[in-house]
């Protein structure tokens, strides 16, 4: 019964994904996997990854830094002539993308005081 809540609840995040996909870049989790990583079928095993280890609310913090990492990927091939896209995005990918608990993570609750 609760496997069968959690893999509701993930299916639901991964169709909001899917929905933020489109609405913010015009493509979808298909087309998102190709500019996402070094080999297909990358984005799904993280997505897996994340929401093994840390939850639900781990998934859409990944799933938010996600777009917000193709957004800029995009910014930067648009401007970009010199280098096929498929050299930038593997390049692009190893500098600047950072997987979720390798990043800094900001609290929610800053005022709260341990005394």
């Amino acid at each position: 019964m609760i496997n069968n809540f959690n893999i509701k609840i993930k299916e639901n995040i991964i169709q909001e994904f899917k929905q933020d996909l489109y609405r913010n870049l015009n493509m979808d989790l298909y087309d998102a996997d190709h500019f996402f990583g070094n080999y297909n079928g990358y984005i799904y095993k993280l997505i897996n990854k994340v929401y093994e280890k840390h939850g639900a609310k781990g998934l859409r913090i990944e799933i938010k830094y996600i777009i917000e990492y193709l957004i800029f990927l995009f910014n930067k091939l648009k401007n970009n002539s010199s280098f096929e896209d498929y050299i930038l995005v593997i390049i692009y990918f190893r500098l600047y993308y950072k997987h979720y608990p390798y990043r800094k993570r900001t609290y929610e609750n800053q005022l709260s005081f341990n005394f």
